[in-house]
Parts: structure tokens; C-alpha cells; sequence
């Protein structure tokens, strides 16, 4: 110091304090270096390392000679699925992996930096405010800094570092620090997630490309295979054969390599879409669409080409081109003949072979058929119209035509060869022929010959020949149609005449047009006769629909009349009447259909019995249901009422003991007075009862349609019980006074049958013969015989009743008959009976008797079912 020069007393505080301030620039200028260090430091590593985890390490470990940064973090944030995913976590309390992902959270701090999209600076107390408010997730720090990540204007991430000691760890210069480098890192991820996708993509396309069903292919200049995708091996190709040669090296014909090197060199000239058609030798159909590919000048460096197989489309042209040829022949041709033969000189231009013909029939049973139309090249040439005998080997060829929905083919390339006859007599070498089958009549066939040369008849030809034969069957079709004309009139008047109803026509005057068979059988008037007069004056009893019949014609519409009554021959017959009118024609005027529906409005009048005796059913077994539960509940508590005052259980002595009553004496008192036989009634009457219930579910219960092996004797006995209550209910006759005997065979077996319907079959029988009783003045009683006869079960039910003449035996059966007076009987009860044991069961039911002698029924029923 003693040789620096002295300074002035009153310059030393001044030269002091320039002393400090140098002292203070020199140690901003040194931050300042550091910072600037640390930042190109930074932006090389940004600049030269391609793997994230180690920038985002290096950035680190810069920033940390900056400030000391023992909790720093990166996070990267995806907006669409809003998650955030830290690929850099350093922390002294909280650990995270660097794979953690979480779900993005609007209120927390790294939240809030993302949101705003602006660095966030926060002290102690906001922080502690913020914690407060559940917006601090983790340990509490005591400062916390963030900054957003932004590249091209959006928030891709956030940096933050904080201090848990410290209060006063960081400063507005450690913020601008991270804004400074926040961009650097933004822009590293950037790059680096651009460089990701892009990789991604063309490596999907590249994945594209190579599953591809097309052929791609890239040329240079000169024509080389830049590259080709696997594709080309359906050409029976390998892409290694190809890459880096042109087609010439590949030696591919002239006239290809020619057409494919001149469309290369137009893309590249013109700087344009190319596309061309061309197909191989024997080969498929290729389109090929050659695209220009440019770099960054704008330049074409290659051409991209996409090749796609053709071959069905062009097939497709060609059978369509072909088809409308054989489709205007059809609709310009006069008749048969001059259509077949157009159409075979049409086959023999297209397939260019030396014979096409048409025989007939193709009938592997017919003793002949005939080639009535043939078209053949000069030398080739047979004349028409000849008769071949069928013979065990062309009767074959004609079912294997006909048992196939394709061509047949013989010759070279088939499993089928050429019969030595087809050889000898028609020197044919390859055939193919197929069967039309028109609409009306018996299948034709055409055929192809073959004769110059040994011929593969490719799937192409066989598709377009079995096209053709099917416009050929149209065409016949047609054709025929317009012969068949009478035989369609014939065979409507066949339907016509086989219908049951009365079907006439009629014109808008009323007069007859059409006349069935039935209309014939019912008047006794034929068609002859019947045809032109006016249809009243056939049918009398019609003349009242004279206006409805041109209500019909007029206004198009259906005129219905229903059950319209008529008496015939004492009997009154219903009949329903239809009036359609005729549409779709010039001629106008109506059919009348007239139907007998006497029987029928019989059985509608059975089913609507039926389903009252169904609801009766169903009602008689929801009553007994109902009857069943207080009848139960009356029986038991009697029972515990008896029980308790005459069982000497300990119970019962220890509360009459309280009470000061003796048992023995209260039971005497009770026999006494009769109270314990009033009991014995109460019980008795119960289980009448309850067995009165129980017949009545077991009658009223639907039967399931299957069959069990059934005690007959039984089912008597509660259909019995039951009838008997029900005629108490009528009081018009005690029922219970009848006498009933009963014998049965010993061993009578158990009978296969439907326990309900039986029943149904007793009660009726029974109920009919107590209502026959009633009428006479004797002691009424049933004879009732069990026996068997033949693997049969013979039930006998004879009763003592007035018994009935020979006619009314007759129709006792029969539906709606009933000798009683209105209102006491339907006539249903022995026709649904006579239905169960003879439809239902397979068996027999029989009435004998004689006037003043009672009533037998005979039932009988298999016993196996």
C-alpha cells in the first residue's frame, strides 16, 4: 500500500465509494457472464441433445450454478386429454417419478401458471393464503416460482422451482432467469414432440404402404425402383428383384416398357398426375396412377406410383358391353327363331369359337332331343335341326347339366373329358355348355365347341358364357309366355272351377260373365246357359243386390254382406256374400263370391260356449280358492276351542285351576248340553265342505294336453260328489236322493287319459241323466259298470230315465241339438263330450235305449292311451 500514491484527505470517502461501485459492476458483470454462460450452455444443449430426459438433467444442473434449485420441476401439459404428465421431478419432501401422469387440476399453482398462461411468483403469505384455499398440492413451501412453456403461442408445460427453508431463497432475478429459459426448453419440447409425430407418421404410413393391397412404387429419373411395397409379390414378384432396377433390366415386353418409361417421363416433365390402363400378358388388368413427389424447391425429385388390379372392373365392362348386345337382340326380335340364332351368332363373335347351339330338351329322361338352332364357322358346320337318341352316356352329361348352377366344362383344364361319341361324330376338343331354364317349360341347353384346338376356358369366359344363358332363358321366357297365354286362361278357370264357393262375374249391367263349376252344381244351370243373362233371374234371392253390385263397380270399393239367411228345403242356410269389383283393366264390372257358412257359424257359436264355460271355470276355481282360507281357518280354531276345554294338558289344567273350574266337570257340563257333539258337527260339516271345494278345482282345473295313467273309479266318484251339489244348488230335485250302484272288474287297470276332460265327460253324462230322471215319476238311480274289453276300459253309465226314440239316438251327438225347452240347455254338452273321447282320446262313446227304458252310455277308452 506504502507505494500506491497518497490521496487527499477529502478524497478518500469519495474514492471509496467509486471503489464499491466498481466492485458492484465487476460482480454484475460477473452474474452477468455466468447468466450468459449458463443460457448458451443451455441453448447448445437444447440445440445437441436429441433425448429429453438428459436435456431436462443438463438444464438443471446449469441452473443450479445460477441459484441453488434443490426442488425444480418440469411438467408437460396435454390439453385434450388434461393431464399432466412430469418427465422431471427433483423435490426434497414430495417424490414423483419421472413417468408420473396426473389429472390436470384448474386450481393448483402449476394450474394457475398454465391457465393465465404468465409466470407466477409467490411469497410466503400467499402461498400460506393460497394452502388455505386447498390450492397447494403437496408439502407447503415457503417461496414457490413458475413459469409457462410456450411454443407457437400455446401453453405446452410449466417449470417451477421452491424452497422449504427459506422465505427469501429466490428473487425477481432468479424469475427472469427461468422466463429466459423457459422458452429454450418450450422450444426443445417442441421440437422434439414435432419430430415425434412426424416419425410417427411416416412410420404409420410407411405401415399403410406396406400392408397395402395396392402395388406402390417410387422412381427416380432414370426409371429406377426406389422403392416397392410388398404388394408386388401378387404378381409374382419380389420387391428385392426390383429395387434399383428399371423394367427393360427386369426384361418385361417392349411394348409395357415402353408405355411405363413414357408415363414416368411425363410426370417428371409436365410436374402432373399420370394415369394410365394396361394388362399383362395373359395377366391382370392394372390401373396405374403416377404422382410427381417434390422437395422444398418445389422440384419433382421422384414418382410415387399406385397400381391397383383392375381386372373385375374390365370384366364387368366386358359382360355389360356383351349382356346389352344379347338384351337389344331380345327386345327387337320377332319370334323364337330368329331370336336364338342372332343370339348364337353373337357367342360365336364374342368367345371366338367354332360351334354354338341350342338343343332341346335337356330331359335326361326324354327318349330324344333335338338341336334345332346351330351357328358354326365354315369348316365347322353341322346342319340343324336333327334328332339325337338319348343315351345312357349323354343321359348323364344332361344331369350333370342340370344339377349345376354353372357352365360345364370338358376338355383340357377340367376334371370332366370329352366322350369318345362328342369326339368321333362332332370332333369337338374342349366344350362348355349350361342349362336355361325359361319360365314356362321344360330346360334348354347351349353349348360351345371347341373343334381346332385343345381349349382352357378361363373363369372369365365361364362367367360371362353363364350371364349370356341367363338373358337367353329371359328371352325365352318372353317368348314362350306369349304361346302359354291360352293355357294360363285354361288353368284360371281350373282354379276357378276348383274353388267351394259360388264365384260369378258379372258386367256393370248385372249380366253374367263367368259361371264356376259351383255355381253349376248349386243352380243345376250351366255356364252355357248362364253366361249373358242377367244375374237376378239365375239367382232370384240376389235381385236385391243389384244396387250394391254397382256401388262396387262405381266407386271401386268391396261390398260385403254377412250371414244372410235363407230358407232351402225347410232348413234355413246362412250365407255370406262378397262383391269384389274388377280393377286394373278396361273391362269393368265384379266377381260375387258366395259362401255357406251355416257350419261354420255353428262352431263359432260352440267356441263362443266354450270360452263361457272357460270363464265359468276359471270363476268356479277362484271361489273355491276363496272359500278354502276362512273355511280352513273356521276348522282349526273349532278344533283349538275343543282342544282346550277338554284336553287335560298342563296348560289347560293350570288356567283353569286359576280360574277355579274343574275340567272334568266343565266336560261334563259340556256332553251334557251337547256341545261336544255341536263340535263333532262343526267338523264334520267342515270337511264336507272342504271336499266339496276340492271336487269343484279338480273338475274346473284346465287340462295341460298331456296324458297320465288315471283311477277312473275315482274321477266318478268326484264328479258324482259334485253333481250332486251342484243340482242341491238348483233345488229343482235332490240329487243326493238318487241311488247310485257301482261295480267295477277286480284288477281294473289305471286308464292313460286327460283327468279333467274324463271328468267333464262323467258330469255331463250324469247331469243329462238326473235331468231325464226329474221327468218321470220313479226312484231315480244310476247303474254305473267298470269293465274291460280288448285293452279297452269300458265305462257303462245307465240311468232310469224316460229314455229317448231312435231318430233323437241319432242326432244326440250332434252340436246345438237339446230336447229341452229355451233357456235350459245349449245342445253342447254329448257333442264336446263325443269330441274328448274320440278326437282327444282315441276311443269310442255309444248311446243305446228304448222309450220307457232308460238311457245307456257306453264309454270306451285305450288304456295305453
Amino acid at each position: 500500500m506504502s507505494e500506491q500514491p497518497s490521496s487527499a484527505p477529502n478524497d478518500a470517502p469519495g474514492g471509496s465509494n467509486r471503489i464499491a461501485l466498481l466492485e458492484v459492476e465487476i460482480n454484475r458483470l460477473k452474474q452477468a457472464d455466468i447468466l450468459n454462460q449458463t443460457l448458451l450452455e443451455i441453448s447448445n444443449a437444447v440445440t445437441t441433445t436429441l433425448d429429453l430426459d438428459a436435456l431436462y438433467a443438463s438444464i438443471h444442473q446449469s441452473l443450479n450454478r445460477l441459484i441453488c434449485l434443490p426442488n425444480f420441476y418440469i411438467c408437460i401439459y396435454d390439453r385434450e386429454k388434461q393431464l399432466l404428465h412430469f418427465p422431471y421431478y427433483k423435490d426434497e419432501k414430495d417424490t414423483k417419478n419421472d413417468a408420473t401422469i396426473v389429472l390436470f387440476e384448474e386450481k393448483s399453482l402449476t394450474g394457475e401458471v398454465i391457465l393465465n398462461k404468465k409466470p407466477l411468483f409467490l411469497d410466503e403469505a400467499m402461498l400460506h393464503q393460497r394452502h388455505q384455499a386447498n390450492r397447494v398440492q403437496g408439502s407447503l413451501p415457503k417461496i414457490w416460482i413458475g413459469v409457462p412453456l410456450i411454443a407457437r403461442d400455446s401453453v405446452i408445460g410449466a417449470i417451477a422451482i421452491q424452497n422449504y427453508t427459506d422465505p427469501k431463497a429466490f428473487g425477481q432475478k432468479d424469475l427472469d432467469i427461468l422466463i429466459r429459459v423457459s422458452s429454450q426448453i418450450a422450444m426443445a419440447i417442441d421440437r422434439k414432440q414435432f419430430h415425434g409425430a412426424l416419425t410417427e407418421s411416416e412410420q404409420r404410413y410407411r405401415i399403410l404402404a406396406e400392408k397395402s393391397h395396392d402395388i406402390i412404387m417410387r422412381f427416380d429419373r432414370q426409371g429406377r425402383h426406389l422403392y416397392v411395397n410388398p404388394a408386388i409379390k401378387s404378381l409374382g414378384i419380389s420387391p428385392e428383384d426390383l429395387i434399383g432396377k428399371t423394367h427393360k433390366e427386369m426384361n418385361f415386353p417392349d411394348a409395357l416398357v415402353e408405355k411405363w418409361e413414357s408415363a414416368i417421363t411425363c410426370v417428371f416433365a409436365t410436374e402432373k398426375v399420370n394415369r394410365i390402363e394396361f394388362k399383362f400378358p395373359d395377366g391382370p388388368w392394372i390401373d396405374w396412377l403416377l404422382c410427381p413427389e417434390f422437395n422444398s424447391d418445389h422440384e419433382v425429385i421422384s414418382v410415387i406410383t399406385f397400381a391397383r388390379d383392375i381386372t373385375e372392373r374390365k370384366q364387368r365392362e366386358l359382360h355389360t358391353s356383351c349382356l346389352d348386345r344379347v338384351n337389344k337382340i331380345i327386345i327387337t326380335a320377332n319370334d323364337i327363331p330368329q331370336m336364338l340364332n342372332h343370339i348364337l351368332d353373337t357367342i360365336l363373335e364374342i368367345f371366338d369359337c367354332d360351334r354354338a347351339w341350342i338343343l332341346f330338351p335337356c330331359d335326361p329322361e326324354a327318349r330324344f332331343y333335338e338341336v334345332p338352332f346351330m351357328r358354326a364357322k365354315a369348316q365347322w358346320f353341322l346342319t340343324p335341326n336333327y334328332r339325337v337318341e338319348i343315351t345312357p352316356e349323354n343321359r348323364c352329361i344332361r344331369r350333370e347339366v342340370l344339377a349345376s348352377e354353372d357352365p360345364v366344362v370338358y376338355g383340357l383344364g377340367s376334371r370332366n373329358t370329352i366322350l369318345t361319341y362328342i369326339w368321333n361324330i362332332y370332333q369337338v376338343k374342349s366344350q362348355m355348355i349350361m342349362a336355361v331354364f325359361p319360365k314356362i317349360g321344360t330346360a334348354w341347353e347351349v353349348g360351345l365347341h371347341q373343334c381346332s384346338h385343345e381349349r382352357i376356358w378361363t373363369l372369365e369366359e365361364r362367367q360371362l358364357f353363364k350371364g349370356l344363358c341367363q338373358r337367353i332363358s329371359d328371352g325365352l321366357s318372353s317368348m314362350l309366355l306369349y304361346r302359354q297365354l291360352e293355357q294360363a286362361k285354361h288353368y284360371i278357370d281350373n282354379i276357378l272351377n276348383s274353388m267351394p264357393s259360388i264365384l260369378m262375374g258379372v258386367d256393370p249391367e248385372g249380366r253374367i260373365t263367368h259361371w264356376n263349376k259351383q255355381a253349376e252344381k248349386l243352380t243345376q244351370v250351366p255356364a252355357k246357359k248362364a253366361i249373358g243373362r242377367y244375374f237376378h233371374e239365375v239367382f232370384p234371392e240376389l235381385a236385391s243386390f243389384t244396387q250394391s253390385i254397382q256401388t262396387a263397380v262405381t266407386d271401386q270399393i268391396m261390398v260385403e254382406k254377412t250371414k244372410i239367411g235363407q230358407s232351402v228345403g225347410g232348413e234355413v242356410r246362412y250365407k255370406n256374400i262378397i262383391i269384389y269389383p274388377l280393377t286394373g283393366g278396361e273391362n269393368q264390372g265384379a266377381v260375387i263370391r258366395m259362401d255357406d257358412v251355416t257350419e261354420q257359424m255353428q262352431i263359432d257359436a260352440m267356441m263362443v260356449q266354450s270360452e263361457k264355460m272357460l270363464s265359468i271355470g276359471g270363476l268356479a276355481a277362484g271361489m273355491a280358492h276363496e272359500i278354502n282360507n276362512p273355511l280352513a281357518g273356521m276348522m282349526q280354531n273349532a278344533q283349538v276351542i275343543f282342544n282346550r276345554l277338554t284336553k287335560k294338558v298342563p296348560v289347560n289344567l293350570a288356567a283353569a285351576q286359576k280360574t277355579g273350574i274343574c275340567l272334568d266337570n266343565l266336560y261334563t257340563y259340556m256332553e251334557n248340553r251337547g256341545i261336544i257333539r255341536q263340535f263333532e258337527n262343526i267338523n264334520q260339516a267342515g270337511s264336507h265342505a272342504a271336499k266339496i271345494v276340492s271336487n269343484m278345482l279338480s273338475f274346473a282345473q284346465k287340462g295341460e294336453g298331456k296324458k297320465s295313467y288315471e283311477n277312473l273309479l275315482l274321477l266318478m266318484e268326484k264328479t258324482i260328489a259334485l253333481a250332486k251339489n251342484e243340482y242341491d244348488l238348483k233345488r229343482e230335485f235332490d240329487a243326493k236322493k238318487i241311488h247310485i250302484q257301482i261295480q267295477i272288474d277286480p284288477g281294473f287297470p289305471f286308464v292313460a287319459c286327460e283327468a279333467s276332460k274324463i271328468q267333464q265327460v262323467f258330469f255331463n253324462i250324469l247331469k243329462n241323466g238326473t235331468e231325464a230322471m226329474v221327468e218321470v215319476d220313479l226312484k231315480p238311480s244310476f247303474r254305473i259298470g267298470f269293465t274291460v274289453e280288448k285293452q279297452m276300459a269300458v265305462i257303462k253309465i245307465n240311468d232310469t230315465g224316460p229314455g229317448m226314440e231312435k231318430k233323437l239316438q241319432k242326432k244326440i251327438f250332434e252340436p246345438f241339438f237339446t230336447t229341452k225347452p229355451p233357456g235350459k240347455g245349449t245342445g253342447l254338452g254329448l257333442s264336446v263330450s263325443y269330441f274328448i273321447v274320440t278326437e282327444d282320446h282315441k276311443g269310442a262313446l255309444e248311446v243305446s235305449s228304448s222309450r220307457g227304458k232308460g238311457t245307456t252310455f257306453t264309454i270306451r277308452l285305450p288304456i295305453h292311451g
